[in-house]
């Protein structure tokens, strides 16, 4: 058995005023530049951080409302017994129970479940003007609205030096990491783990090594005799004062000139110093594995919490999967900032934690599985059905069924977090870095989309932050939407419509948007009226402009017509007759959409291609109503100033 922390929560300290965040045994931080991310990762360093701890008046949270040097920076931690599957149990295990600093601290929740929870505080002393820093058990594990309350603060307790947070940043460089004597790999080199009688032989070795390398060389042994004339000068007693050692004597002292060299070509080897910033970086993240093996020999129990501040950087896009999941087999907890998709679509959905920012409001995204209310809700739904269930009893029941439902929007369940995991993650890492997401149904607009896009606003949208994602139906958009208010993503919707007229497609759609987003935001919404994308272009007036694209494509001079020769009257796979000449012009558009029907992947450039080779009598490209008004909408909203 084992602990984790599970919730954090930090008030004024830099770019947070106030907030709570779970955690889980690898989080996975996402979001904007300067959203927040480091600053949590700085407050759990003052916290359980390892290392000398500076606070400055740079670090209290400034919003103007009163002098930073009255505010308070406070952290809580809230440490939880977990199983072997990180799920949570009711009781720490003896070593846990029984360890520094969490022996005799230990609380019970309402469900009577252990935890283990402290405060840090850290605040202006005007007598020695510096911040001091407090640290309290607390008595209770309050809700977020009031978590704050002092009365809840007892006496202050050890260091916990079992549980330590190890802080590693983007410029992180093993050969900084060798010369500093604090850094973990200095501490681990400074002194280096030898039985003491074998101290004596090696360095008498070390000593006729040094001796030979001197005879060996006529250059320094031309310098040890001219050194030799400090005896005259400082009138040294010794018979020999002057020593040349190319290699340290002493073996407390090795790790001082200690270097690390590399092979990447099968030939000599270099040192890391000669090597890239990409590989010196990911060696020092190897070596901090190093030290913490090195540490759980020596510390029962003993579980380390490291935060990593973009581990992906210097490393490229292969290197940075591979990275993730050597992180992953690191003992202890890991809380990883990323700008990276290559590690961001390594995590679990579920681990992921989005930083973003509601106005000046530091705001943090979790997505949440909805399977434990629908169990909830599908118990009700039994009792409710059942005759001999009182009336009485029914009307809170009814009551509790209509909590849960408004409790289950926005959370997504097993099914759809698959959907999401193998639409997105797997295959557009990049969507969880997005400014706007564009939903659709089909394999045409995936193609066509981001073309006409390029034309309507004048750059490739992904410059723009903007990805478009195909969700496979119109009944499929629900976890997509669901990931777009997680991630706190603008998002718009080109659905198709319904060929037999009815609206049934537009409310489903928008069920969908009410049910993930929780309110009626349908201005982000364009149904294609009653067409999917391929007919609402042909509807609108581009059939000359396709066919003229479809023959360029095809190096034909009639396509359609001889595609109408080869085919009229012929069986469709539904079994309906093919009848293409009965009415030309409608004979024909039918046509047409069968021929764009048949290889979408195929034709969907053609569509495009067609589309932006209509212009108005200023030179300006004529867009289908409802594309032109989705493109106009995203302008809008994300400040584009179109062409």
């Amino acid at each position: 058995m084992g602990i984790l922390i599970d919730t954090v929560r930090i008030a004024n300290f830099r770019a947070i005023k106030n907030l709570e965040v779970k955690l889980s045994k690898m989080t996975v931080l996402v979001g904007a530049n300067n959203a927040g991310k480091t600053s949590f990762l700085r407050a759990m360093h003052l916290a359980l951080g390892i290392d000398r701890k500076i606070v400055n008046r740079e670090d209290v949270h400034d919003d103007g409302t009163n002098d930073v040097f009255e505010k308070e920076i406070i952290i809580d931690v809230r440490i939880i017994p977990v199983d072997a599957n990180g799920k949570r149990i009711k009781e720490f295990s003896p070593n846990w129970a029984d360890c520094n600093g969490i022996s005799g601290n230990l609380k019970a929740d309402l469900d009577d479940q252990e935890f283990f929870a402290f405060r840090t505080k850290y605040k202006f002393d005007a007598l020695i003007q510096t911040f001091r820093q407090e640290t309290f058990v607390l008595k209770e594990w309050l809700i977020f609205n009031d978590w704050q309350n002092t009365n809840i603060e007892e006496k202050g307790f050890q260091k916990l030096e079992s549980i330590p947070l190890i802080f590693v940043d983007a410029q992180r460089d093993i050969q900084a990491d060798l010369k500093d004597r604090s850094s973990f790999l200095g501490r681990m080199t400074n002194k280096p783990d030898i039985d003491p009688s074998k101290i004596a032989p090696i360095e008498s070795q070390i000593n006729q090594l040094n001796a030979d390398i001197i005879a060996a060389s006529p250059n320094l042994e031309k310098l040890k005799e001219k050194l030799k004339k400090l005896n005259e000068t400082v009138l040294s007693s010794g018979s020999d004062g002057v020593e040349i050692s190319p290699i340290n004597k002493k073996i407390k002292d090795i790790g001082r000139n200690l270097n690390i060299h590399f092979n990447d070509t099968g030939a000599q080897s270099f040192p890391l110093e000669y090597h890239g910033m990409g590989t010196r970086s990911w060696a020092s993240l190897l070596t901090l594995n190093a030290f913490i093996a090195w540490q759980e020999e020596n510390n029962d129990p003993y579980f380390p919490i490291l935060a990593l501040e973009e581990p992906e950087a210097h490393l490229h896009p292969n290197a940075q999967r591979q990275l993730y999941h050597q992180l992953s087999n690191i003992s202890g907890q890991k809380i990883i900032s990323t700008h990276s998709p290559f590690v961001a679509v390594q995590c679990d959905l579920m681990d992921l934690r989005h930083f973003y920012k509601d106005g000046v409001d530091l705001k943090v995204g979790q997505l949440q599985f909805s399977e434990p209310i629908e169990k909830r809700i599908g118990e009700i739904k039994v009792e409710l059905e059942n005759p001999i269930t009182p009336n009485s009893q029914k009307k809170g029941l009814q009551k509790e069924k209509e909590r849960l439902l408004l409790e289950k929007r926005g959370k997504i369940n097993k099914e759809e977090k698959r959907k999401i995991e193998r639409n997105i993650l797997n295959s557009r890492g990049e969507a969880l870095f997005s400014k706007a997401l564009v939903f659709f149904e089909g394999e045409t607009e995936e193609q066509a989309l981001p073309i006409l896009a390029k034309e309507k606003i004048g750059r490739h949208p992904f410059e723009l932050g903007i990805n478009f994602i195909g969700v496979g139906g119109k009944e499929n958009y629900k976890p997509f939407l669901t990931l777009a208010k997680f991630l706190n993503i603008k998002w718009y919707i080109l659905s198709d419509g319904d060929g037999d007229g009815d609206d049934n497609t537009e409310t489903k759609v928008k069920e969908q948007i009410e049910e993930s987003i929780g309110s009626q935001m349908f201005d982000s919404l364009f149904v294609l009226d009653i067409y999917d994308f391929e007919q609402y272009v042909i509807e609108n007036g581009f059939v000359d402009e396709i066919i003229t694209k479809l023959n360029q494509a095809e190096n034909k001079e009639n396509y359609l017509d001889d595609y109408i020769q080869q085919y009229h009257g012929q069986p469709k796979k539904n079994r309906e007759i093919r009848d293409y000449k009965t009415n030309t012009i409608e004979g024909r558009k039918d046509a047409l959409l069968d021929v764009l029907h048949g290889n979408k992947t195929q034709f969907a450039t053609v569509i495009a291609n067609a589309i932006i080779s209509k212009k108005d009598a200023n030179g300006k490209t004529i867009f289908p109503p409802k594309i032109d008004d989705l493109f106009n909408k995203i302008a809008i909203d994300l400040k584009i100033e179109l062409l």
